[in-house]
């Protein structure tokens, strides 16, 4: 029950209905009471759950990978926080119990520095893939001392291979090795690059998705 300090004109004390009254510091004050979830477990809520998993179930597994490609940005925010924020935005498809990470959509660096013109990648011979660019040293910012920053991620077993600093920007080419049992499946392939320091990176690169050989 609610209580009136100061006659009708006062502040209200207690509750009424669903607005509380109180006081704080010698100021009155009403709001309303919070409103009731009468159902917490909606299909709405069920699906975004359900994409949080995903994507962080994926970006655990590449968390050195995105300790840098999301090293630049809002600050109090952490790069893996920032990277699910995009990749639940973006990345995720389909509908419960469906739902996908769109290789094509995926996020795995954001920044300035110039990427590889060019990009492309060969899986056509067993146990490779091998990625190509063209050097653009001095585009930009673009140093020769770059390094370049390659995933795979094997879409049939939910799994990924990456390197951080295996190439050069200067190099041009870079041979990754995968496991010999990923012949057959799907597989996205993935390029940026990071300065020799580690202060800036560039945007990640889909190169596409191609059976590996």
């Amino acid at each position: 029950m609610a209580k009136l300090s100061s006659g009708i004109l006062g502040g209200i004390s207690g509750t009424v209905g669903n607005v509380v009254g109180g006081s704080w510091r010698g100021v009155d004050y009403i709001r309303s009471k919070p409103a009731t979830v009468k159902n917490p477990n909606t299909e709405a809520q069920q699906t975004q759950r359900a994409r949080f998993r995903l994507v962080i179930s994926l970006l655990k597994k590449i968390l050195p990978f995105i300790n840098i490609g999301f090293s630049k940005g809002v600050r109090n925010q952490t790069p893996m926080n920032r990277a699910v924020s995009v990749n639940l935005k973006q990345a995720v498809t389909g509908t419960l119990p469906d739902l996908k990470i769109d290789p094509e959509k995926l996020v795995l660096s954001q920044g300035v520095l110039p990427g590889g013109p060019s990009a492309a990648s060969d899986a056509s011979t067993a146990g490779t893939v091998t990625i190509t660019w063209q050097d653009n040293t001095g585009e930009s910012g673009a140093s020769a001392d770059d390094g370049a920053m390659v995933l795979i991620y094997n879409q049939d077993k939910d799994s990924v291979v990456y390197r951080l600093n295996a190439a050069v920007r200067s190099d041009g080419t870079i041979d990754v090795s995968i496991p010999a049992n990923w012949s057959g499946d799907t597989i996205a392939v993935y390029l940026a690059f990071r300065s020799a320091l580690g202060q800036d990176v560039s945007g990640s690169q889909f190169l596409g998705s191609e059976t590996a050989a």
